[in-house]
This record gives C-alpha cells, structure tokens and sequence, in this order.
C-alpha cells in the first residue's frame, strides 16, 4: 500500500473508537503503534465516553469451586434476549467475594482477604496493598465500596471496618486512591454500624455517591459517601416502610437510580426506586410476586428494556419482566458450576491501574 492509501491517524482512531472494548484488544496486535495510541489513557477515557450510554450489563460470579466466570447475553438482530453463555477467566485465586464494580473495574477478595481490581474484558487486574493500619479480619467486621471520583479523576477503594471490644466499638474509614497507591484513614464513621444482617453491605454507587444503610438511635438510615469531599451525609429513605417486620432489604443501584429490595414474605419484594436523587417524594414502589429468593440474588441486572435478572436457580437465571409482570428461567451455555457470589460489570478499557505508585498485570 502507498503512503497516499494510508487512512489519516485520527480517522483510524475515530473508527475503532466505535468498536466494542472486546475488540480492541485485538487491533493492539496490529503494531507497536497501534498498541499504543489504542493504551493510551486519552483513547481510554474517550472509547469509554462514547459507549457509556449503550453499554450492555453482565454478570461475573464465583464459581463453588472459587472460579471466577463472566456470563454473556446473545441476542438476536431484533436485540431480544436469546441466551447466556458463560467463561471462565482462569484467574485462579480461591476468590471469596465480589464486592461491586465501576467503569468495567469490578473488585474482588480472595480468602487470604486480599483485595483486586480486576477488568474481565481485558483481563488486567492490579492487587490492592495491604493498608498498614488496617484491623485483622479475625478482629473486625468489614465492608468494601468502589467508585470514580470525577474532581480527581481518581478510582477510590472506600473500607469500612468494625471494630468492638469491650467498651470500645467504632467503625475506622478507610480510602484507597489508585491513582497515588495510597492508603489514608479519614474520622470514624458517624453511625452505630453499617447493616448487612438483613441484605448485602457493599456499597452501592449512585451519582459518584457510595451508599449503605446503617444503623442510628435503634432505627436505620440510608447514608451516602461522597467520593470527592470524602463526607458521609444522609439520604431520605422511602417513607410507610415496615422497619423492623422487614425480613430482608437490600440497596441496589438500577440505571441510575437508587432502588432498595424490601421484603416481607419469602415470595414477595417490593422495589423502591429514586427518581430524582436525594428527593424523598420521588421514591416510587413496585411489587414482584411469586419469586424465589432461596438460592441467592443478583445485584437487579438489566438485560433488556423490561427483563432484569433477578436471581440464580442452582445453575440458571432468574429473569423478571417489569413490564409484563413475568418471571422466567434462563439457562447457561458453559455452565459447570453452580452460581454463588454474583456481581455485574460493563465492559470497557478502563485499566485498573492508574499513576506511577499503582503496578498492573495481565491475566495469561
């Protein structure tokens, strides 16, 4: 090919900055300078702009023989749901936990309780320094939020840590600045204790706010950390909730919104959602019947306009139709393992790793 044939550079990075993050691995082999304009942080951050809006949800989940495996959804040209495949990353590591997920940075604990940012669809991860202040885990109760903070344009690790003996009973705040690869301890949290007896505790990222319930004065509030000021304020719960008849709840994020999972009967949930952020009049309510929670839920997974998936059966899916008012079953292709520990993730080239003080890998 002539030197006049060749297309302009930045024609060529307009082009695959339209391709799905999947394929782009792929034009990295091309050549050393294809591999670096399409590493570059600038490219990165615009790829990731330009397909935020249309990115497809999937589900990662630990395996019961503590793998860590992605499912994909197929769809058909007339973008209906036809299946689900599943794939192993084989990144070997005895995984405990998926705690949440950012930008397609999902972070995870092994059961050393050694904390990873992973990106399943490139397969870089960086492994999170132990923090030299940090309580044991045989002594503390913790629990982990993962978020951007847009004023810094840094990834943050936020731990939470309980810590009771005798009279003594705070809860430390822990931050993790990617960017720097730095620990700091911030004041206590301002609250008795984060609950998770009823539901799950990772923090739930709303509007670059991480979010848990917690309790205050022997009832339970919703509390937001603000991941820029670092200040923890308090958000409007749904009013005419059951408090304490409550056999379960849970916060959950769902495209965009703040949801929280409450249920009173084993087969019925009811889904508050805020519209408007911080509004307590906007929170609105809707009813699933009929589901079945026993074998553990995901975190409200969007596959299509009106069909979440909702839970896991053993080895298949949970699927509900909001609009329909339908529940089905949705088997996995490649499944060999039953479904535990479940989390949801989009694809991007995020790298997990930042500036000069963060190290990074590549799964082989």
């Amino acid at each position: 090919m002539s030197k006049g044939e060749i297309l302009p550079q930045d024609i060529i990075i307009d082009i695959l900055s339209r391709l799905p993050a999947k394929s782009i691995g792929q034009y990295r082999c091309v050549s050393n300078q294809w591999y670096n304009f399409l590493s570059h942080p600038q490219f990165i951050k615009f790829h990731f702009t330009l397909h935020a809006h249309k990115q497809e949800t999937k589900l990662i989940f630990i395996s019961d023989s503590d793998d860590l495996h992605t499912i994909t959804f197929n769809r058909n040209p007339q973008n209906i749901i036809l299946d689900a495949i599943s794939t192993n990353l084989n990144f070997q590591n005895n995984w405990l936990s998926i705690a949440c997920s950012c930008n397609g940075l999902v972070l995870v604990e092994n059961q050393e309780h050694i904390m990873y940012l992973i990106n399943p669809t490139t397969l870089d991860y960086h492994r999170i320094p132990v923090f030299h202040l940090g309580l044991p885990q045989q002594s503390s109760y913790r629990e982990y939020g993962f978020g951007y903070d847009f004023a810094s344009d840094d990834y943050k690790v936020v731990n939470l840590s309980r810590y009771r003996k005798g009279n003594i009973d705070t809860t430390f705040v822990d931050v993790y600045s990617v960017r720097m690869g730095l620990w700091r301890r911030l004041e206590s949290l301002p609250y008795d204790d984060v609950l998770s007896e009823r539901g799950g505790a990772s923090g739930v990222l709303v509007n670059g706010v991480l979010h848990w319930m917690a309790s205050k004065a022997s009832s339970f509030v919703i509390i937001g950390f603000d991941l820029s000021d670092e200040k923890f304020f308090e958000v409007p719960a749904p009013t005419n909730l059951y408090g304490n008849e409550l056999d379960w709840y849970e916060l959950r994020s769902f495209r965009g919104c703040l949801c929280m999972f409450c249920a009173l009967l084993e087969s019925e949930i009811d889904v508050w959602v805020m519209k408007e952020y911080r509004v307590e009049e906007s929170w609105t309510t809707f009813r699933i019947d009929r589901m079945d929670l026993e074998n553990g839920s995901v975190p409200f997974c969007p596959i299509s306009d009106d069909d979440v998936v909702l839970s896991v059966d053993r080895d298949r899916l949970t699927v509900y139709n909001i609009k329909e008012d339908q529940w089905r079953y949705m088997e996995v292709d490649g499944l060999t393992y039953m479904f535990e520990r479940t989390g949801i993730f989009i694809e991007s080239l995020v790298l997990p790793m930042l500036g000069k003080g963060t190290e990074g890998y590549h799964i082989a």
